[in-house]
């Protein structure tokens, strides 16, 4: 990469990064896309890929927090982002398996029926034709009432993405992948730093999911999640649709092509915060329960995790960190990035343009909507607090690393210093520090995807330290721990 000199540098290669690269392009704005692993690998790529303006329930707080207004320049974004989505596919005949689809928010127990009333009154309100559903067979698995919004869509989004990224080509732009951003400087012009070389840029769009800069205060203000997906082929009878229950535990829905003609699958849901379930295998066991109990399908075909952020008034941070500079975040869109992130994309390029945004102003970063955050804030905070206590005197650790099984790791403390060991499935040990180089906080061991995990803002990191997911810029400290005479009784 050496060194190079743009209009944009934009930090990212998912969704918001893309998005916001090619309509900057097309624009005649000079960009490169710095991605620290590949293209569409990360959150974007492991997606359910629903691109829909029904989020849930969502509508119903939005109005009752927020306004009326709010909720419905929320709607506007979200069909804008929809709209975006389906005209990029159109105008440059991208093959990402689109279908135009309904999406339906089902209630299980009758004790939900008041939650669905109140939540199509929201929808309505902010100007979104949702409609009770009356014919309770349309339903794949049972349920006392569902609403529908019709004329919504789905997508295969790595296929997607992929070629927003050769369009991003086509217009001039630069892409580079293992590329991860360890720095951030300037005050514009900017200095993005990677161990590859450096960016210079009149303006930075910092498209990381977790933003991996402090300037809105996000560790206090938006809060990963870890959730979980299975997949497999139906033998069945193929739902009509997108579907998402409006209570807890989330089932999320959705079906997919498949190159023999049959459909596969998608059951979505458990989500838990970030570093904080030790038995994240038996999440996926819900899901493939719940599939078997409600679908004719075959054996799983796919399992994965990926991570949301939601923020502490449950609506996304997108905009400039500052008033006088060009450095620009979208964040906190709670699972629902495929349309908040294409709108992410739409207002940035607006906003460099210079040309006003209609629905800009309910995401600032600097808003304080005290009443629909302080209670989600405190809660979330002491949370992270009490993480962090229990990372420096209350959590169990083991004596020798010799008790470790393959396929395990745990926090081992050797001669009064602690360290993080695991054990792979061939028996190799490895061995790095506990602290997360982000802020501090000791990470926890997932052993679903045999990584280590901050248990306060998401990092994750794997077996050997190097970082896979942000906030944190750099990788676990090597431990300086001879792991062979450790296994010798």
């Amino acid at each position: 990469m050496a060194e190079v000199e743009v209009d944009v540098a934009v930090v990212g290669g998912g969704i918001v990064g893309l998005t916001s690269a090619l309509l900057l392009a097309q624009a005649d704005r000079s960009v490169v896309v710095l991605e620290g692993d590949r293209i569409a690998a990360g959150v974007s790529g492991y997606t359910t890929a629903k691109v829909t303006a029904g989020h849930g329930v969502l509508y119903s707080h939005l109005e009752s927090s927020f306004g009326a207004d709010a909720a419905r320049l929320y709607a506007e974004c979200q069909l804008a982002g929809l709209a975006c989505v389906r005209e990029l596919c159109e105008t440059h005949e991208i093959e990402c398996d689109l279908e135009v689809c309904p999406n339906y928010v089902v209630v299980e127990a009758e004790g939900e029926l008041e939650t669905l009333d109140l939540g199509l009154k929201a929808y309505r309100a902010a100007g979104l034709p949702a409609q009770l559903v009356s014919d309770l067979s349309v339903l794949p698995y049972p349920a006392v009432g569902a609403l529908v919004l019709e004329d919504q869509a789905q997508f295969h989004v790595r296929k997607y993405l992929l070629t927003l990224a050769d369009l991003i080509a086509a217009e001039g732009g630069r892409i580079f992948e293992h590329s991860r951003v360890t720095e951030i400087t300037g005050e514009g012009p900017y200095v993005v730093r990677t161990l590859e070389g450096l960016a210079r840029a009149r303006a930075v769009v910092v498209a990381t999911h977790y933003p991996i800069v402090e300037q809105g205060f996000f560790a206090t203000r938006i809060h990963p999640r870890r959730s979980y997906v299975v997949a497999a082929a139906l033998t069945g009878e193929s739902p009509k649709g997108m579907f998402i229950n409006a209570g807890s535990p989330t089932r999320s829905v959705r079906t997919a092509p498949l190159e023999d003609g049959r459909r596969l699958l998608f059951v979505g849901g458990e989500g838990h915060r970030v570093g904080q379930d030790d038995a994240t295998a038996e999440r996926y066991a819900a899901l493939e329960a719940f599939m078997g109990e409600n679908f004719a399908v075959g054996e799983p075909m796919y399992r994965w995790s990926t991570q949301d952020n939601t923020s502490i008034d449950r609506l996304p941070y997108i905009g400039c960190t500052d008033d006088e500079g060009d450095l620009y975040v979208a964040t906190g869109f709670a699972g629902w990035g495929m349309t908040n992130g294409t709108a992410a994309g739409l207002a940035i390029r607006d906003a460099l343009q210079g040309n006003e945004n209609p629905w800009a102003s309910i995401f600032r970063l600097d808003r304080h909507h005290y009443t629909a955050s302080a209670k989600r804030f405190l809660t979330e905070n002491v949370n992270i607090a009490a993480e962090v206590i229990k990372g420096k005197r209350g959590r169990d650790v083991l004596d020798s690393v010799a008790e470790l099984v393959p396929g395990q790791g745990e926090i081992v403390s050797v001669s009064g210093s602690e360290y993080a060991v695991s054990r792979d499935a061939d028996g190799v040990l490895q061995a790095v520090s506990p602290t997360c180089t982000h802020l501090g906080c000791t990470v926890t061991w997932n052993e679903s995807e045999s990584t280590w995990d901050c248990p306060c803002h998401g990092s994750r990191f794997a077996p050997d330290g190097h970082v896979l997911h942000g906030p944190a810029l750099h990788p676990l400290k090597p431990a300086d721990l001879d792991l062979t005479s450790q296994e010798e009784p």
